[in-house]
């Protein structure tokens, strides 16, 4: 039998054009959708402190000159914008283009894993990134200078390499390095690499009987440790703790203490109290992580997209789809119950489970091949050689559809009120505006002595170049390991009692405010304390500002005489 002839040059062009052609529509798609929040949101700017004071100082610091605090968590990424600012390149405008390029790097990631499942060319490889690039809440916090994308490619990545391990074992190693960096940009990037090193020893027990690790499989765990452990240790000496500051604000309250004329009889009763407490107080953040997981359900149309949810998770042993669908399914469950426990988090759009959007829309993705191949047998053939494109463009274009709509309602202006604790992308793009308008005002207030206390401790010390902590305890060890836990929103779990807060003998309070449309010093409920201190009010005209109006009501100490554009007594 004579051999085929080789394809022509053309009509290979041609095949990888219609190949490569969706997911440039997605990727443009996404750019252009990302634009449409195009902001930076209040909790980037503790990074970027970081990154500043890392350029300048050589600390990686909120306050050069203080004990440092590790009031971020995401070292990767503060470790690069101070290596930018470092040569020169300004914070905010490239944390978003930071961020739109790894959600790129996410569509990418989604369409060689999809290829891997499918085939190479097959035509539903893309359908994942358009469904990514049409999502509010990827195209939300591509943008919002964090980083949520940078986690996410990294950790989609690392999947990536984990299924071309099946026929290039090699992979792990780049596997090993992907999941050593993931965890050195987000805490939860050590539960990922316990995640995947279970379910590959529950595979090499049930599919290839044996114990024994692999030359591959040892040194992807030896290039994650060469990677993330001397950084692990070099952190916990620099900082004095074995986790964030965050996670003591968050997760943990201190020992209740007894006095030493109780019982031990009364100290047990003590005790008890406090925990009994505890578990109050962790239940009711349980009900807002449940709220949240149900709100990324809602918000994202995967309520009615289950059933090829669970189609797409049914695959024939022995098959790169059945590990991708189980260990899809148990990062998946896993991490919603992490997500549950912690409370979820109060901004909107789901930022905090960002890597689940790419799970789910690849699996959504298997579900439609599923249901389209099993039509394309039923359905006479000119129309069963095309059903899976005419499904696939219903389910985009639906998808495009509902997604517009809730971007749109996410950022009209005026629509902050939060849902039950989770702010929306309107209020958190006017709220970080507002408070960089107040940081640039008090830039030429402020002075070499001064320390604030903040409220939100972002765009304020950025701008305003002012070393301070803030009221819920980020940036202050002492709040973090002092003060238990009495605040039920996410991420604003502690808040430091006014004598605790005096003790960093603050010069400016900024946690006790007000913002009106009418000049004149407005009161402060909050002020009766700082007051008797020797502080006083002081209002700041800030022209520009969206939320309230403008004119800031704050305390600056008495003697402190501070005196600067637009500030009135």
């Amino acid at each position: 039998m004579p051999p085929l002839p080789e394809p022509e040059p053309d009509m290979n062009r041609q095949r990888e054009l219609v190949r490569w052609a969706p997911l440039v529509i997605a990727g443009a798609i996404l750019v252009w959708h990302a634009l449409q929040y195009g902001f930076v949101t209040d909790d980037a700017y503790i990074s970027f402190v970081f990154a500043r004071n890392l350029a300048e100082h050589g600390q990686l610091v909120f306050n050069p000159g203080l004990p440092p605090v590790e009031g971020y968590t995401n070292f990767l990424w503060t470790f690069g914008l101070g290596v930018l600012i470092f040569v020169g390149v300004p914070a905010a405008p490239a944390s978003i283009a930071l961020g739109i390029g790894f959600g790129l790097g996410g569509l990418w990631m989604s369409f060689r894993i999809t290829e891997r499942l499918l085939g190479r060319g097959h035509p539903l490889a893309a359908v994942p990134a358009l469904l990514l690039a049409s999502s509010s809440g990827y195209a939300c916090w591509s943008s919002g200078g964090l980083e949520t994308q940078l986690y996410t490619f990294l950790i989609i990545a690392a999947l990536d390499a984990y299924l071309e391990a099946l026929d290039r074992p090699r992979a792990l190693r780049r596997m090993g390095v992907l999941l050593a960096l993931a965890s050195m940009t987000r805490p939860e990037g050590p539960l990922l690499v316990a995640l995947v090193g279970v379910h590959r020893l529950a595979r090499n027990l049930l599919v290839e009987r044996r114990l024994r690790p692999s030359r591959d499989e040892l040194l992807a765990a030896a290039w994650f440790l060469a990677l993330w452990a001397p950084w692990f240790a070099w952190r916990w000496w620099y900082y004095g703790w074995p986790f964030p500051n965050t996670y003591y604000v968050k997760a943990t309250d201190p020992p209740p203490g007894c006095a030493a004329s109780l019982s031990a009889e009364a100290c047990a009763q003590v005790r008890a109290a406090a925990a009994r407490a505890a578990e109050v107080y962790d239940a009711k953040m349980r009900g807002h992580g449940r709220y949240y997981v149900w709100r990324w359900v809602e918000q994202t149309a995967l309520l009615w997209a289950s059933p090829l949810v669970a189609l797409g998770l049914v695959a024939p042993r022995r098959s790169p789809r059945l590990v991708f669908g189980t260990l899809a399914a148990i990062v998946g469950a896993v991490y919603l119950y992490y997500v549950v426990g912690v409370g979820g988090d109060f901004m909107g759009l789901h930022r905090f489970i960002m890597p689940l959007f790419v799970l789910a829309a690849i699996v959504v993705t298997l579900g439609v091949e599923h249901v389209t191949r099993v039509g394309a047998r039923l359905l006479p053939e000119p129309v069963g050689r095309h059903v899976r494109v005419f499904v696939a463009g219903a389910l985009v274009a639906g998808c495009f559809a509902h997604q517009h709509r809730l971007t749109t309602a996410s950022l009209r202006f005026g629509n902050f009120r939060n849902d039950r604790g989770i702010d929306t992308p309107a209020y958190l793009r006017v709220y970080a505006h507002d408070r960089a308008l107040i940081g640039q005002r008090l830039r030429p207030c402020v002075g070499p002595g001064d320390f604030a206390i903040y409220g939100g401790v972002g765009a304020m010390p950025w701008h305003a170049r002012l070393p301070g902590i803030d009221v819920f305890g980020l940036v202050s060890s002492r709040i973090a390991h002092e003060v238990p836990r009495g605040r039920d929103r996410a991420g604003h779990n502690k808040w430091g009692p006014d004598p605790l807060l005096a003790e960093h003998r603050p010069t400016i309070v900024m946690h006790c405010y007000d913002i009106r449309r009418t000049p004149g010093v407005a009161p402060l409920a909050c002020a009766g304390f700082w007051e008797r201190q020797g502080f006083e009010r002081v209002v700041l005209h800030v022209p520009g500002m969206l939320e309230r109006g403008e004119y800031y009501t704050f305390l600056v100490r008495a003697d402190r005489r501070m005196q600067c554009p637009g500030l009135s007594r």
